[in-house]
Order: structure tokens, then sequence, then C-alpha cells
């Protein structure tokens, strides 16, 4: 070969290299740009926390005349989970193990009176707005996202910004509450406080939770440098059940129609249940004001609905609409009159919750099923948004990502939901729920056992059916291995 056209070559193949690695670095920088302003690019978070918030609402179908048109039009939008179950039926445990990640039988948590940052071993916990925050984001809560909506039990310092810090609506006047005549009835101060019901003259406008709503929307409305969470925490329908007048119109009292009760239903269910199972339901059935209470409830559902589709709305004309995963739970159910008249058990009546997980389809939503029968735990949702919005999984949650579920609602799912309860400081009990059985193991050792398909309102015990036993047994294996003690803020 001559020298010339062998110089020519390799000049070229130099050249070749030469602009191979300009290419690749370019790439490889353009990777590392990519990389580092990811976070810009993740989905927003629209987190829309619900209290007391049962299955009446329309989509869930607890009551035939439950109206709520917009928790309706998020469900068909979104995912429906039909069996969601809350971590605890009270509502510091449960928005607590929501928050955290960690189940009550880790922290100890059982009752409304402890704080988690009370704990030295919970005090610097990342909770699940503080990790959003760690990975780029901004970080919005309102209204009642942990047990109050300000002070202590709020956690403030966990969010950039408090755009709300009151929540509820206003009392009526002194002379028009507990009209029931019922408040001397109840032995539990803290239900014969909170038991009342009845319409207030103040518009929607005027109500803390509506302005809750009212500041959530006009976050939406704005324009943002990083991806956000937002929090909006609603009160209602948590008692008591005031509501502006037209909440209640829309549920005419004498076209109500009143759950199912089964007058001997605690006849086949163990001490323990029974002490779970407060005397306010015998007190309101036996008062006839139980209709009164079930409008009110209704009303109550409804005026939660209006705040809800506020928010709702307010991201559906804005920029971030297609670019924002939405989250509505309520925090735990709550029983009006079928079994007892209160929270605080671990019936499905209680345990039973609504959750709506929305994906917009650009980022991979839609599945064509919109309702997943599987059952799962709030507790889960601390992982799935993780995932869901690309950011690393915190390997201290307790829970698992639901989001196989997310995107495809049929898919298996061998995991059952477990709920944790400690009344009155006699120590755990545990309900485990699979799609059949809803099983109760009470401290001690007495236990409940409904096949729900066939039993929905679990009026029937099979806990000592030998036909059931086996069943049971699996289910048993699911029960934490080890309860953390009862954490009380008064002995610390």
């Amino acid at each position: 070969m001559p020298v010339q056209l062998a110089n020519t070559i390799i000049a070229r193949m130099a050249l070749l290299s030469a602009v191979l690695f300009v290419v690749t670095t370019s790439a490889w920088a353009a990777d590392r740009t990519l990389s580092a302003n990811a976070s810009k690019g993740n989905p927003n978070v629209l987190f829309i926390a619900v209290d007391d918030l049962n299955d009446w609402v329309g989509c869930l179908g607890g009551h035939p005349q439950a109206r709520t048109p917009n928790i309706d039009r998020l469900a068909r939008k979104g995912v429906l989970f039909e069996q969601a179950h809350c971590a605890a039926p009270l509502c510091s445990p449960s928005r607590t193990a929501v928050m955290t990640g960690l189940r009550p039988s880790t922290t100890g948590i059982y009752g409304n009176k402890a704080w988690f940052r009370d704990l030295p071993k919970y005090k610097d916990w990342v909770t699940l707005p503080q990790y959003f925050r760690k990975h780029g984001y901004t970080a919005w809560g309102g209204g009642k996202l942990y047990h109050q909506a300000h002070g202590k039990f709020s956690d403030a310092g966990a969010w950039d910004h408090v755009y709300s810090s009151r929540s509820g609506v206003p009392r009526p006047p002194e002379e028009r509450r507990y009209q029931h005549g019922l408040k001397e009835k109840f032995t539990n101060p803290i239900l014969a406080r909170l038991i009342d019901w009845g319409p207030i003259d103040q518009p929607l406008e005027a109500t803390a939770d509506w302005r809750t709503a009212d500041g959530a929307a006009k976050i939406l409305q704005q324009e943002h440098d990083k991806p956000f969470f937002l929090g909006c925490g609603i009160y209602m329908p948590h008692l008591p059940w005031y509501a502006p007048k037209k909440f209640f119109d829309m549920h005419p009292l004498d076209k109500i129609k009143m759950p199912l009760h089964k007058v001997d239903d605690f006849d086949d269910i163990p001490p323990q249940g029974i002490r779970m199972a407060s005397r306010a339901g015998s007190i309101i059935r036996g008062s006839g004001k139980w209709k009164e209470a079930v409008q009110a409830c209704l009303a109550a559902d409804s005026f939660a609905d209006a705040c809800v589709g506020h928010v709702l709305e307010a991201l559906a004309k804005s920029s971030h609409r297609d670019n924002t995963i939405i989250v509505l739970w309520g925090d735990h159910g709550y029983d009006v009159g079928e079994k007892k008249f209160a929270k605080s058990a671990l019936w499905e009546q209680t345990t039973r919750t609504p959750l709506i997980i929305h994906v917009p389809e650009k980022l991979g939503g839609n599945p064509k099923t919109k309702t997943c029968k599987r059952p799962v735990n709030l507790l889960d949702l601390y992982p799935t948004l993780l995932e869901l919005c690309g950011l690393p999984a915190n390997p201290k949650n307790d829970g698992r990502s639901i989001v196989p579920l997310v995107r495809n609602p049929t898919a298996k799912w061998p995991y059952p939901a477990l709920i944790t309860h400690s009344p009155h400081w006699h120590g755990p009990c545990h309900a485990v729920r699979s799609q059949r059985y809803h099983y109760i193991h009470y401290n001690g050792g007495a236990e409940e056992l409904y096949e729900v398909a066939k039993d929905p309102h679990q009026w029937h015990n099979l806990a000592n059916d030998q036909r059931h036993a086996r069943a049971k047994a699996k289910l048993k294996k699911w029960l934490p291995k080890k309860n953390a003690p009862h954490f009380r803020a008064d002995k610390q």
C-alpha cells in the first residue's frame, strides 16, 4: 500500500474516533443532565384525605342514597379499590401509619393521644411528604392530614408550606345543639360531645373545610418550578355532622332508607368483640333518632364531596392535570348503627374505606378495568407513591407497593390487608382481610371469621366451624409476629 494512501486512512480513522468520542461524551453528559433534572419532570401528587369517610359513597354502594358525584367521577377516571382497609380504625394510628409507612404494631401508636415523634426512635422519622421533599419536591399541606390540622399533632415541620391550619365547619349556637336529647345517655364523654348533627346557617364557602379545599385549588392554579406533593385534608364527615342546610335538603328525612341491623348480631361473638361495640348504637337505634343520624351522615358525606369536587375541578382546569397523580382516601370507616355507632372496631363497617388512585394516561394510567377487588391497605400508599413517581424505594416501609394493581386491577394479589386496634389498653387485636374472608383475632385468643362473599354484613361467626379451620389457619399466619408495647404519652 502506498505511504500516502496509508496516511490518509490513518487520518480518517483518527477523525472518526474523535467524532465518536465527542458524540459519546455528549450523550453521556446529556444523560447526566437528564438524571440531574429528573425530579423536575417527575409527576405531581394530589393527596386528598377525607376524615371518617366510610363506604357511603355512590361508587362503593354502602348506602343506596349516597350522593357523591365528584368522588364517583374520580372513580370512573382512576382505579377504585373496592376492598381498601385502614391500618387502624382510629384517626391518629391510621394516619400515623400512612405517613410513616409503619404499622401500629411496629410503632406502638394505637391511640389518639400518642404522637410518634415523642418516641426517641421516631423523633426524626422521614414521613411521606418529607421523603418527597428529600427528592426534589415541594410539599404543601393543609387541613387534617395528621391527627390535627394545627399544633403538635399536625407535624407542621414535615411540610415546606402549610396553607391551611383549620378544618371542619362552624358549630350552631348553643341552643340549637344536641336537639336529639340523647347527650346525657352516652357514658363515653367523647361520644357524648361528638354525637350531634344538624344544619348550620353559614354557606359552604364560609366553612374551614371549604377554605382548605379552596387553598389547594389556588395552589393548583399556580405554576411551579419543582414538582409538588399537595396534601389536602377534609375533616367532614367526622362527627359532629353539622353542614349547610342545602346538604340536608339533598337527603329528605321522609325518604331516608335505613341500614340493615340484626338484633341478635352479637350472640355469636366473643366478649372482646362486644367490648368494642359502644352502647351508642343501641341508644340511637332505640331512641327513634336513627333516621335523623343517617340523614345527617349522608349530608356530611355530600358536603365533603363538594369540597373534593372543588379541588378536582381546579386541577382539571390547570396546566398540571396531565402530570398529577391523584390519591383520594378515607382514614377508616365509620359504623352508623349497623353493628355499633362509632369507629374503633375490627368489623368491615369500621375498617373499609374509599381509596381511588388516578394516574393520567400520559403517565401510563387508564387501565381498561377501573375497579380492583383485591384487598389492599392504606399502609401501602407510601411505597406505592414512591414507585409511581419514580423515586427510590424506602426500605424502612412496612407496606408494599400496589402499583401492579394500579396498572392492572385484575392482577393476581396473594396478600391480605392487616388491620390493628388496641382498645382500652387491653393489648393489640388484629383483623386479616383476604378477598374471601374477614378474620379477627383478639388479644387473648378469641376469634371471629366471616365468609364475606356470602355474609357481607358479617352476621355469622364461623370461627368455630371446622369446615373453615384450614382457611383460618392460613389467615393467622399474617398476624404480626411481635407487637410493640402501647405507647402512652401520659407515662413519659
